[in-house]
């Protein structure tokens, strides 16, 4: 059994900034997007961004570190390349199986403008996202409202009884019947965010794939490019340089054994990519139950969830949540309304300094 403060779901740095907001008109432009819901949804959307462009846009400048200007991300250049970006949270179909249609429709309804796939039927039912996504459009969700992200898996994460593209085929061909195929099954001409699951054996490997992506984002099929359980700050800073598009996510397991990506997630800061998190709650029951996360919680009369989140999306970036239970989708969007204060980040980030950042500044 999990304490009562852990919930499963999703699935360093003391960054003074709250910059995931990276200019007033690009978030103009975004609010603009989510406002446009129906009006099942009206109330939570206007909350949230109400909160968020109260409340996120704060910034403390003192402390060690990447340069304060860097972290708060205030010119132009920084602006997101698509409004997904923008969003607090997106909503993770991970292991949803059967039940992935109904979570989908409640998580939307409940608020989420996000969604977070892939074509891996091993652990992920992208078809049935598709579902879901045609009872929206029928009670007036239109495409345009909604930020879709999926993601190309390699023959090594796939079941091997069920793989979506043809095995024997040349890898480009492989990629290229994944987007297929995941267009197909989104019921969609296009993929907002198209993720590469992980890194190939070889960085060679890694752009061969990556040149058939961008080849779908000149088509328009795409609209931007990342990558996910990418830990080697070598690997992803390698891919950023050499690729033409350049990555605009990288999702990563936020946890322990990777030292919270403290160097990895100052250069998505320092490059403008967004950092999205999963397996969130479930890796950190310690953070949950720590003192600085206890302490905040009692003062929003909040839950140690709901401050967590609130941290990461104060600091910049993009958790997931795959919450199945619907008061939490309600608790975790309701985190966007709750900003802590610059001594509450300040304490919150060391301890991720403490469980294993190293060469993470604190002041």
């Amino acid at each position: 059994a999990r304490p009562p403060h852990v919930r499963a779901g999703s699935g360093g740095i003391v960054v003074r900034s709250v910059g995931a907001l990276r200019n007033a008109s690009a978030w103009s432009r975004s609010a603009a997007r989510w406002r446009r819901g129906p009006a099942m949804v009206a109330a939570a959307a206007a909350a949230s961004l109400g909160a968020l462009s109260g409340g996120r846009h704060n910034c403390s400048t003192h402390g060690r570190g990447p340069s304060a200007a860097m972290l708060c991300g205030g010119a132009d250049d920084r602006a997101a390349a698509s409004w997904g970006s923008e969003l607090p949270f997106l909503y993770g179909t991970a292991w949803k199986k059967e039940a992935t249609t109904d979570l989908v429709l409640q998580a939307v309804r409940a608020g989420f403008r996000g969604i977070d796939t892939a074509c891996q039927p091993k652990h992920y039912r992208e078809d049935l996202v598709g579902k879901a996504l045609a009872v929206l459009a029928r009670e007036g969700v239109e495409r345009d409202q909604l930020w879709l992200q999926t993601k190309f898996t390699t023959l090594r994460g796939q079941d091997p009884d069920d793989i979506p593209y043809d095995e024997n085929a040349p890898l480009r061909v492989q990629v290229e019947q994944s987007i297929a195929k995941s267009l197909y099954n989104l019921g969609t001409s296009r993929i907002d965010s198209l993720v590469l699951h992980s890194p190939l054996p070889t960085l060679e490997e890694t752009l061969e794939v990556w040149g058939v992506f961008e080849k779908a984002v000149d088509a328009g099929q795409v609209g931007q490019l990342g990558i996910s359980n990418c830990y080697d700050p070598p690997t992803f800073k390698a891919l950023y340089e050499k690729a033409r598009i350049k990555p605009k996510i990288l999702q990563n397991r936020f946890y322990k054994d990777s030292g919270y990506d403290v160097e990895l997630r100052a250069y998505c800061l320092e490059k403008g990519v967004t950092y999205q998190t999963f397996w969130t709650l479930t890796a950190n029951p310690h953070i949950l139950s720590a003192d600085p996360v206890v302490r905040a919680a009692s003062r929003l009369g909040a839950t140690q969830p709901q401050v967590l989140f609130r941290w990461l999306i104060q600091v910049g970036h993009q958790p997931l949540t795959g919450t199945k239970s619907p008061e939490h989708m309600k608790q975790d969007l309701q985190a966007v309304t709750m900003p802590l204060s610059t001594a509450e980040m300040s304490e919150i980030g060391g301890l991720f300094c403490e469980q294993g950042g190293n060469g993470c500044a604190v002041t």
